[in-house]
């Protein structure tokens, strides 16, 4: 016996912009918390366009229910709520797929039979959700404590104020390949850069780490310590520093320190550290990729993709693509599409490091404008950084026209002309850098404060782009440009009085930052332990010690002549075993 048609299970047929209200909220629950989690605005053109496009599935799904389609409709309301569940709740996301059928089942009964509460329920559940995502959002907002440096601070004693610029992965200048044009042009055009702004150049410096996590942190420690996280906390970014002696030793030179940094290392909280000032910017959000000058259909296509790669699930659907699909295919003599790591649709996540440090660089200017004697500023910028978004003359190209690092690629993919085709991405953007960075020195210059003032300018590893990366599982396969394209960094210093020279010597940058500071200042901190020759640790996955090993990778430039006081670090090669 059929119900009748006033029963609830046909309480939607009086009420068609309830039937489509409802597939419109379930699908754009979790796609508002996810831009609200990355900072995308929300009224930019391209979030309009996916708007009307989940506007017009939802009608489509509403009309099906009029069409006599009353257990599609109740399938796709029930998919997307378990969909939207399995997205935003913690519990759900962590569960195995079978609960995950358990729940999209029960909510198909309940939209199903109880149509009536449950459309009433399902409403007013997401309507406060969504409203409630927003305005929380707009109210967590960081304010800028640092927009300006208070004028009773400016003075003309104390310490000569020193500006500390962390460039991320930047390759060091005998680290860059010398196989193409632009590549040499490129490498001359830095030398000069830092020649006419009186910089002493270490164009055979590198890290011991490859990692950022690692680098850093042993960086302001003074230390070079083979264990992972060593001074810093967190399974992932950001990763809080638990010790900072850079900081406590410029405190006890009655430096006033300002920081600007990300969300992948938090110097901003390590106990014990006193700042004046300090600026966060959110290296993982997607608030400026909205203003990049590139078409609103890549941009509607690029915020589609980004969200749908960010639900756990489709990652281990593509997984088990990979992993047992595929290759259950190839046993029956089909070969299934192989996944593209590069597309935005696959396994690559957007993270527009880049574009937001790109960004950054304005408010770096100012803050450098600011800045009195006695002061510090600190810079953690996630440039040249992947994606390589910009060209050399810094117009933007898409971002999934923009590559990654040869860390993103899986070992077996990497080839000689991935290889070719990244570094020319790669250089071009240091290009753009470089564009911005001789606008910076010129204003600094142009007010007479370049000349009294401390400057460091250095990497943290190298770019990462070697058909083999320094890791401890690929180390049987390892050459030393490998261990070049990974661990080569750039360093510069000046020093007010003392003129700049170019040394292509092989330097650890830990070693470098003591010996800077210590001519600089008079004083510096003791490395520890003392370093006596190079060397490198493998990264060992989620070991916590990593391998030691020498360093083989040797500039490509061989010094005639080094820096004043100093010996080139390979004559006195020491003997570090490999492991």
């Amino acid at each position: 016996m059929k119900p009748e048609p006033s029963s609830e299970a046909f309480w939607l047929d009086q009420r068609p912009h309830l039937a489509i209200i409802v597939p419109f909220l379930t699908l754009l629950t979790p796609f508002v918390a996810y831009l609200m989690k990355r900072d995308y605005p929300p009224m930019s053109p391209e979030i309009l366009l996916i708007l009307a496009g989940i506007l017009c599935v939802s009608t489509m799904i509403g009309l099906l229910r009029y069409a006599g389609g009353r257990r599609v409709y109740a399938m796709s309301v029930g998919g997307f709520l378990a969909a939207a569940a399995d997205y935003l709740i913690a519990w759900v996301a962590q569960s195995r797929t079978i609960t995950l059928l358990v729940i999209f089942g029960v909510l198909v009964v309940l939209v199903r039979r109880f149509e009536k509460t449950a459309t009433l329920v399902i409403t007013a559940f997401l309507c406060v959700f969504v409203i409630s995502t927003v305005l929380l959002n707009g109210f967590e907002k960081e304010s800028d404590p640092a927009s300006a440096i208070s004028h009773v601070d400016v003075g003309t004693d104390g310490p000569p104020r020193l500006i500390h610029l962390i460039l991320d992965e930047h390759l060091g200048i005998e680290g860059m390949p010398n196989d193409t044009e632009y590549a040499k042009a490129l490498k001359h055009k830095i030398k000069q850069f830092y020649q006419r702004y009186g910089f002493d150049l270490y164009g055979g410096a590198y890290s011991h780490y490859l990692d950022t996590e690692d680098s850093i942190p042993n960086l302001v420690n003074f230390s070079a310590e083979g264990v992972n996280l060593a001074f810093s906390t967190g399974d992932r970014p950001p990763y809080v520093l638990q010790q900072n002696r850079y900081f406590q030793f410029l405190k006890s030179l009655d430096y006033r320190i300002h920081v600007m940094h990300g969300d992948y290392i938090d110097f901003c909280s390590s106990p014990g550290v006193e700042l004046h000032s300090c600026t966060k910017s959110g290296w993982f959000s997607l608030s400026n990729v909205a203003r990049l000058n590139i078409p609103v259909l890549t941009k509607t296509t690029t915020a589609i993709a980004a969200f749908v790669t960010s639900y756990p699930r489709y990652e281990a659907i593509l997984d088990v693509y990979e992993e047992r699909i595929r290759p259950a295919l190839l046993l029956r003599g089909v070969i299934g599409p192989v996944l593209d790591r590069q597309s935005l649709w696959t396994k690559r996540r957007v993270h527009p490091f880049s574009v937001n440090a790109m960004v950054a660089m304005e408010t770096l200017s100012a803050r450098i404008q600011q800045l009195p004697r006695g002061h510090m500023l600190f810079a953690h910028l996630m440039i040249p950084h992947f994606p390589y978004v910009y060209r050399e003359d810094c117009s933007p190209r898409a971002i999934s026209e923009s590559m990654d690092d040869m860390e993103q690629v899986p070992l077996e993919l990497r080839t000689t002309e991935g290889r070719a085709a990244r570094y020319d991405q790669y250089l071009r953007q240091i290009g753009c850098l470089y564009v911005k960075l001789d606008e910076v020195f010129q204003s600094l210059q142009s007010s007479g404060m370049l000349g009294d003032s401390i400057v460091i300018i250095h990497g943290d590893h190298g770019g990462r782009l070697g058909l083999r990366l320094p890791a401890a599982k690929e180390q049987e396969e390892l050459t030393p440009i490998d261990f070049g394209d990974g661990l080569s960094t750039l360093f510069a210093a000046k020093v007010p009085g003392k003129p700049g020279e170019y040394d292509s010597s092989l330097y650890a940058i830990n070693e470098l930052l003591v010996d800077t500071l210590r001519t600089a200042l008079g004083k510096a901190p003791s490395l520890s332990p003392p370093q006596k020759a190079p060397f490198a640790y493998l990264a060992n996955g989620h070991r916590k010690h990593m391998l030691l090993v020498n360093m083989p990778w040797r500039p490509l430039d061989i010094p005639n002549s080094h820096a004043p006081g100093r010996q080139p670090s390979h004559s006195r090669l020491g003997n570090i075993p490999r492991h």
